[in-house]
């Protein structure tokens, strides 16, 4: 009992940690850019021009049917629109509610349309709590004092170069609990549908030969690891250990280098394999995990001590 008290405590200590505010800044700009990019490039029209379709799952329920194109090309434009200002902090109250509201409806008409979106739905769970952090989340890196500046209204109190606090810890660290969560509840799955087989057998070589048999062109990368058990079965072994594993990145730092590149490399793979994009996800990972302040830094001394270029003889 004590020893599960003294493992409470230590983790309340890493969630409630003190945290740059530039930090969670960098969150907020990355998953709004994130989710901007993914609600301008989806085509959400032609699944609203699909009514038959309709199959509404959890909150969808609350639409009889299909929402029509000219509300789902409203809506994106929007979602767009808001996530873009979210991003630069401003109104952030207003603008990132917003943007969430409108992914969820058009997220929502994907799935109901028989579409699985495993990736959006942990980038929206992450902007949920950035959400959560309120004014903390728009306290650094924002647009808002020029903006104030440029509409002559006062501009807001500024933030020192290295503010730090409790406030902007436990949204980043909860965004890594629930990238966590998501990739073990998938190692999960497996363990639970398959166990060992989805190792030792050949779903993944099916699953690949199906992958491009789907396709009008064979998939040149999915049949050369389906022809190959052994690659095949390598490959089905390292998405199960880096699934179920993954959660040790918040406990052993120094396992983000190999885990997380292992991840985006996994992703990357799948897309070319299979065609299931997982940008989001993958997008999401490198956004929570890195310390964007310590990358600026690093940068900016870079560019500070590069040596400058010499003039050309004449």
């Amino acid at each position: 009992m004590q020893r599960a008290e003294r493992l409470l405590r230590r983790f309340d200590r890493w969630v409630f940690a003190v945290e740059d505010a530039r930090r969670l800044a960098a969150v907020r700009i990355g998953l709004c850019s994130m989710l901007a990019l993914r609600l301008a490039l989806t085509d959400y029209r032609a699944v609203a021009r699909a009514p038959g379709l309709f199959e509404p799952h959890f909150y969808m329920h609350l639409f009889a049917r299909m929402p029509s194109p000219e509300v789902a090309g409203t809506l994106q434009a929007c979602g767009v629109a808001t996530a873009v200002a979210a991003a630069a902090g401003v109104a952030l109250r207003v603008s990132l509610p917003v943007s969430i509201g409108c992914a969820l409806v058009l997220d929502g008409m994907l799935n109901s349309g028989g579409r699985v979106i495993v990736g959006d739905a942990a980038l929206i769970l992450c902007l949920l709590v950035v959400l959560a952090a309120g004014a903390a989340a728009s306290e650094a890196w924002t647009l808002r004092r020029p903006l104030r500046r440029a509409l002559g209204a006062p501009a807001p109190a500024a933030v020192s170069q290295s503010p730090g606090g409790v406030r902007y810890g436990w949204p980043i660290r909860t965004a890594m609990v629930v990238i966590a969560l998501t990739y073990f509840l998938a190692g999960f799955q497996k363990w639970r549908y398959s166990g060992l087989p989805w190792v030792t057998g050949d779903n993944l070589r099916w699953i690949l030969y199906a992958s491009s048999d789907s396709h009008s062109r064979p998939n040149e990368l999915a049949l050369f690891v389906a022809d190959r058990p052994v690659l095949a079965h390598l490959f089905a072994a390292g998405s199960l250990l880096l699934e179920t594993f993954f959660p040790l990145v918040l406990f052993v730092p120094k396992l983000r280098w190999a885990l997380i590149p292992g991840v985006v490399a996994m992703h990357v793979g799948i897309r070319m394999a299979m065609g299931l994009n997982y940008s989001a996800l993958a997008t999401a990972v490198v956004i929570v995990f890195v310390d964007w302040p310590v990358v600026v830094s690093w940068a900016r001394r870079f560019v500070a001590t590069a040596p400058a270029p010499r003039a050309a003889p004449r």
